[in-house]
């Protein structure tokens, strides 16, 4: 787990968005004291990235093209080659409608922030994701974050689902056996 002394160690990776928004994401993290942000305006480039080098977490636009017909987020989740398809995957929206962020959360972004957002709002989200990470869930149609965030406990009551998911704690040695599982 990386302590938060360590941000400034971190590699983030910004993808798509408008110039200005890409600014304000890197002056943020530069007052946090993370200098290693690299950006690509093309989704299909970052997905690449992802297979080439390590990333402490990826910033995307919700204006992203897609990648091969897949949304950004289940490229960066499922892919082949992924060095670490377990990567905080933050989507930044102009509007966080529940439809949208229901699709989101289903093709395994970590957490979505609607503008306009503090910076003390991104910090306090990547901090949560680095420290303190949802389990990851490997199922048949979905590998990416537990998307039930609990603060109430447990429901109390039998199971009702006809399939179970399987939950899977997996480090990044394990990664690639968990996405094909």
């Amino acid at each position: 787990m990386r302590e938060l002394s360590e941000l400034k160690d971190l590699r983030v990776l910004v993808v798509g968005g408008k110039p200005s928004s890409v600014q304000i994401l890197r002056t943020v993290f530069g007052v946090a004291g993370i200098n290693n942000v690299v950006t690509v305006a093309e989704s299909r480039i970052a997905v690449n990235l992802l297979c080439s080098e390590r990333f402490a977490a990826v910033f995307c636009d919700d204006r992203c093209e897609s990648v091969a017909g897949q949304p950004f987020a289940l490229a960066a989740r499922r892919g082949t080659g992924l060095l670490n398809p377990m990567v905080p995957i933050f989507l930044l929206c102009s509007a966080a409608r529940r439809r949208q962020v229901e699709h989101a959360r289903d093709t395994g972004i970590t957490d979505v922030l609607a503008r306009p957002v503090s910076a003390a709002t991104i910090l306090r989200k990547l901090r949560i994701a680095l420290v303190k990470p949802r389990p990851f869930i490997a199922a048949p149609d979905f590998f990416g974050p537990d998307r039930r965030v609990r603060e109430h406990g447990p429901i109390a009551g039998e199971e009702r689902r006809r399939r179970s998911a399987k939950k899977v704690k997996v480090t990044l040695k394990d990664a690639p056996e968990a996405v094909l599982e």
